[in-house]
């Protein structure tokens, strides 16, 4: 027998207790494991393991089941400000973008009328102001998104944890 044939004899040995393998191979395996001693040995030794892990019952502590709950709700808390900001960030950049295209048609008439009194050219003028009034909507919410956790919301989590811990993490 081969390396190779080995190799994938143990492949399939582990596969085999937790997924499904094709009939071919799981023959094929069959076969293998009748001729090796050596890759019996080890599906038999895997297949013991595998019912002593089945049959050993695993107990978490009640501080590492606390501390778990704890992180999972400061998580969810988290996320969930995470939510709510996103929806304001939106709802606040289409308000913001609504006023400054009805200021902009306003500013877009007087700006007009500015070219005219001055001499500009209105190409150059109206399009600048309508530039102008929507920048600082564009620049704040790129600002929002690039910086979306706040400090204060992070030293208030870990003091809430420190207290309900008893101290310090």
């Amino acid at each position: 027998m081969t390396n190779r044939d080995h190799e994938r004899a143990l492949e399939l040995i582990m596969r085999r207790g937790t997924e499904e393998i094709a009939a071919p191979d799981a023959e094929w395996l069959e076969a293998h494991l009748g001729g090796c001693l050596e890759c019996n040995d080890y599906a038999e030794a895997f297949a013991s393991a595998a019912r002593l892990m089945r049959t050993t019952t695993v107990m978490a502590s009640s501080a590492l089941v606390s501390s778990t709950q704890m992180r999972l709700r400061a998580r969810a808390h988290e996320l969930e400000e995470q939510r709510a900001r996103v929806v304001l960030i939106a709802l606040s950049f289409c308000l913001g973008a609504l006023s400054s295209a009805a200021s902009a048609w306003l500013w877009w008439r007087f700006g007009g009328w500015v070219a005219e009194r001055l001499g500009l050219s209105q190409a150059i003028v109206q399009p600048g102001i309508m530039v102008f009034l929507l920048l600082p909507a564009l620049v704040i919410a790129g600002l929002m998104l690039a910086f979306p956790h706040s400090i204060a919301q992070e030293r208030w989590v870990m003091a809430w944890m420190g207290e309900h811990k008893g101290g310090t993490q």
